[in-house]
């Protein structure tokens, strides 16, 4: 049997072919999936000090936020938790999605750490020059 090496172009041009061929629901669908599966949060996940300015900007955008739904949950919990409404089945919960977004916001410092030590700028130069403050960002 052989194999053929499609180009990655192709190999595009092919996916975005199948994806304009969904209906409205299915690509409602097919979205949401991908979204979810860019945003997944590994835990072993880790930056290579020495990857490209590009890899570690990617780096930085995947790590800038929780999952959609996810971060829509936190919001509501979180504002529960400041109302002081959270209820003793919802802290479990809260407390995860915290321990996921400290996560991100983690990976994220690091990737921008080692930007303002490559370009010898401000975090916050960096930061909205690229686009690259989270909703429950502090710096």
């Amino acid at each position: 049997m052989s194999i053929v090496d499609v180009p990655t172009k192709l190999r595009v041009e092919l996916l975005l072919n199948s994806v304009k061929q969904l209906s409205s629901v299915e690509l409602d669908e097919f979205t949401k999936k991908l979204a979810e599966w860019q945003q997944e949060v590994p835990t072993d996940e880790s930056l290579d000090p020495d990857a490209s300015d590009d890899e570690v900007l990617a780096f930085i955008r995947k790590n800038i936020q929780l999952p959609e739904r996810e971060n829509q949950r936190y919001w509501e919990l979180r504002g529960k938790s400041d109302d002081e409404t959270l209820t003793d089945a919802e802290l479990p919960e809260y407390q995860e999605l915290v321990c996921k977004l400290t996560i991100l916001n983690t990976k994220r410092l690091e990737g921008i750490a080692i930007l303002v030590h490559r370009w010898e700028k401000p975090a916050e130069e960096i930061i909205a020059k690229f686009g690259l403050k989270a909703g429950n960002d502090v710096l």
